[in-house]
């Protein structure tokens, strides 16, 4: 079977490469694109298949992959004489992993052939899970068409769950990075109340992992606060676009999103202030700057 990977950035590629290593233990032909012609050839020279373009990955492949920044490259790979919508394979299956907008991956879908599958499968776990295959894949998809793929999923996967029809995915995906970029946000003011308090900050560190306090963010980020590197693997300009989604889907669903809507407008100020490429965890320098003194440990 050929499977195909559109994306290969900091999440795709720990994806790919893991798929790369089911499909050589199983047989399979991976076939990747991605704009970064150098990570292609690194793949390439690891055993997969150059794709050469979105076309032809969708006329070959009987299922495959993307993982993109956001909706208008998801679009670009979906429409046009050689998206993938007018190409598919009869009876192919797409797996869209990225954090998308809704009403655009419904849109997609209607203007998709009758006979293809196409599954909104967006990812948690982060960049160091894509690499581990320690991902939780969350599925919008017919509970039918997930065991016929387990054991694909569960190649670069730890867990692929099916939260509901389509859509379900996504939308799980969104509340789930609500929190993460609240509590983000919120480790920023209680460290400076240690900081202000001559507390030391990798003792008060190891006290929030092993309290209540204890989250994925308080694990993962603290330490990339306190290093001063603000943790590179993910851009401010994608976490203000994710928090755009959120505040878009709670009003679609009729939510108050109170709390949402203060943490996006906080990294609309700190996108404009720092820049869209910068790590995302730059939101913290907000707060260091109002205080007048930096989170270090």
């Amino acid at each position: 079977m050929k499977i195909g990977f559109i994306g290969l950035g900091n999440m795709g590629s720990g994806m790919a490469s893991n798929l790369l290593a089911y499909c050589q233990k199983n047989e399979h032909e991976l076939l990747v694109l991605d704009i970064n012609q150098q990570i292609v050839s690194d793949f390439v020279v690891n055993g997969a298949t150059a794709g050469g373009s979105v076309k032809n990955i969708a006329q070959q492949c009987d299922v495959f992959f993307t993982s993109l920044p956001s909706s208008v490259q998801i679009n670009a790979v979906a429409f046009g004489d050689d998206g993938v919508l007018a190409n598919m394979r009869p009876n192919a299956t797409w797996f869209e992993t990225s954090t998308n907008e809704l009403s655009k991956w419904q849109d997609i879908i209607k203007a998709a052939p009758k006979a293809a599958t196409l599954v909104d499968a967006p990812v948690t776990g982060g960049s160091e899970g894509a690499q581990a295959g320690t991902l939780t894949m969350l599925l919008g998809i017919d509970i039918n068409i997930l065991e016929k793929f387990l054991p694909l999923l569960s190649g670069f996967t730890k867990r692929a769950v099916r939260m509901g029809p389509s859509g379900a995915g996504y939308v799980t995906k969104l509340a789930q990075l609500h929190l993460n970029y609240l509590v983000a946000q919120g480790i920023g003011e209680a460290l400076m109340m240690g900081a202000k308090a001559d507390l030391d900050l990798s003792v008060l560190h190891d006290v929030l992992q092993n309290s209540c306090a204890q989250s994925y963010v308080v694990d993962r980020y603290i330490p990339k606060v306190l290093d001063g590197s603000y943790d590179p693997s993910f851009a401010l300009g994608l976490a203000t676009k994710d928090m755009r989604l959120i505040t878009e889907l709670g009003n679609h669903l009729g939510v108050e999103m109170t709390l949402a809507n203060q943490v996006y407008s906080s990294y609309q100020v700190a996108t404009e202030k720092y820049g869209s490429e910068v790590p995302h965890l730059s939101i913290l320098k907000l707060i260091e700057e109002q205080s007048g003194q930096l989170l270090r440990s």
